[in-house]
Order: C-alpha cells, then structure tokens, then sequence
C-alpha cells in the first residue's frame, strides 16, 4: 500500500456503512490529511490564505487539489480566495462541488450564496441560503433571513448592497 492510498477500514465504519446503506443515506465524508508529498504545498497555500495573497493561494490551492482531488476544506479555502479576487463564477463552481459532498457546509453554503448575488441572481442567492442552518452563528442567520425576506418581497435593492450586508456580518 502506498503513502497516497487512503482507506478507512475501522470497524465501526465498515458497521456504520452498512447501516447508511439500509437506511439509504449518503455517506459522511471523511476528513482527508495530506500525504507527504503535498504537506509543503497546503502549508503555502494556508499561509498566502492568511496573508490575504489571494491570488498565490488560488495557484497554490490549484496545485495541491491535482494530487488530493477529495479536500473539500481546501476547495472551500480555494473558493473564498476565488471570491475575494471576484472571480465569482469559479468560486461558484467549487462551493458547488463541496455542497454535492457536503450539503450542510455552512461556508460553502454562505458564499455560493454570495457568489450568486454578486452576479445579480438574488433569487437563486436566496435558494441557496434557505439551505445554511447555523446556531453557532446567529447573526449570519438573522442577517442571511433578512436578505431573503427582502429578496423574496422584492425589496432587496442593489445586488451588491446584499453581498455587502452579509460579508459584514461575515467579517464582524
């Protein structure tokens, strides 16, 4: 078996997934650790995240997503880094592909959200955000029902001003 082979083989998975499969529900998706190889690749990507140097994230991201395809913590750290460029379809894109591993992904949930209103298509912004669910974040649960509400009665405004009330909140 190789460094880069990942397999999950403890029991109680193997048991579980049984039980997901009678039950007919999807599989939790496991966390996905770095091999080797591309430890020193996902360290520069975080740090140039950090940084806010999005654009060499977004190529360090790239690099490091050629190799580990199934790490949708980075896919997420390569949208947000994608949507803070503006490059609001791609970061689309991969908040997509998070939400269809993870449907309950609070971040992916949020920005997709996002990415949809920054390109005028506050309807769909709205469809997604019915999705996000969030205790530990109040505030960006009351706000993101208030920008629905407004969409939904058509009194929501400029696409940006609601981009703009939920990435304050975000940044609070």
């Amino acid at each position: 078996m190789t460094a880069k082979t990942r397999i999950n083989a403890s029991r109680r998975n193997f048991l579980m997934g049984a039980v997901r499969r009678v039950r007919g529900k999807e599989a939790v998706a496991e966390p996905v650790a770095a091999t080797g190889d591309t430890v020193p690749l996902l360290d520069r990507a975080n740090t140039h995240f950090a940084a806010k140097e999005f654009e060499q994230a977004v190529d360090a991201y790239r690099e490091y997503l050629k190799r580990e395809k199934q790490d949708m913590d980075v896919r997420v750290r390569l949208g947000r880094s994608l949507y803070a460029l503006g490059k609001y379809t791609a970061a689309r894109l991969e908040f997509k592909r998070v939400l269809k591993v993870r449907p309950k992904d609070s971040q992916a949930c949020v920005y997709a959200g996002l990415c949809f209103a920054r390109c005028a298509r506050l309807e769909e912004a709205a469809r997604v955000w019915e999705d996000f669910f969030d205790l530990k974040n109040v505030e960006l649960l009351r706000e993101l029902n208030i920008q629905k509400g407004l969409i939904l009665s058509g009194d929501a405004g400029h696409h940006d001003a609601v981009a703009e009330a939920v990435e304050a909140v975000l940044d609070a």
